[in-house]
């Protein structure tokens, strides 16, 4: 008896922790957010200053991350990452990094 509850118990963990597992990473997968998509970049806190540094006509972009803390989005130019932004949702910094040359703005902004 018990070892027919523990072999039930085993099958029954074993067989949830499978479903749980691709509920989880059907969760975690996102596509990133481009141009091509209805995310308007224009309409971010963070394009006027973006948009001063980087020359946005010759530039694709893909939004990275864009969570509750975070967003982070890559600049490329003929398929090569320029530049990054990095926008600190809680504080409001944004980090504009050009990545053969280094930081290029780190503040808050309103």
């Amino acid at each position: 008896m018990k070892i027919s509850v523990l072999v039930i118990s085993l099958l029954l963990l074993t067989s949830c922790n499978g479903s749980y597992q691709s509920l989880v990473s059907k969760k975690t997968e996102q596509a990133p957010l481009s141009h091509q998509s209805d995310h308007p970049l224009h309409d971010l806190v963070e394009y006027p200053i973006i948009s001063d540094v980087v020359d946005m006509k010759e530039m694709d972009w893909d939004i990275t991350k864009d969570n509750l803390y975070k967003r982070v989005i890559l600049f490329k130019k003929n398929g090569e990452i320029k530049y990054k932004s990095i926008y600190i949702k809680k504080t409001n910094r944004l980090k504009l990094v050009k990545l053969d040359e280094g930081l290029l703005y780190n503040k808050i902004i309103q």
